[in-house]
């Protein structure tokens, strides 16, 4: 069983198994992390947008000083919540090429 494990791992490290050429596993993986956190981070940018969108609609209507301070204050955490979400995806984008075949 420990041969076994052994020999699991040395292909994994290596991508070399019978038929496949190097590299090809490191592939799928990079394409199993991209078909998760991509949608998440699709979804999660949507939300920051929509956010940004509601809290400024609430600063534009806002009649009271004090509402308008909370909502700009919130309208700016919301704007860098955008900018860490799009910072996060081109990071995403550069570790995980598409694969081209």
């Amino acid at each position: 069983m420990g041969n076994l494990m052994a020999r699991l791992g040395q292909w994994l490290i290596n991508s070399e198994a019978p038929g496949r050429p190097p590299g090809d596993v490191a592939n799928d993986l990079a394409g199993a992390i991209r078909g998760i956190v991509n949608p998440i981070l699709i979804v999660v940018g949507s939300l920051a947008a929509l956010l940004a969108i509601w809290l400024g609609v609430r600063l534009a209507t806002a009649q009271d000083e004090s509402k308008r301070k909370e909502a700009k204050a919130q309208l700016i955490w919301a704007i860098i919540a955008v900018i860490v979400v799009f910072a996060m995806v081109s990071v995403f984008y550069i570790v995980f090429p598409a694969q081209t075949d």
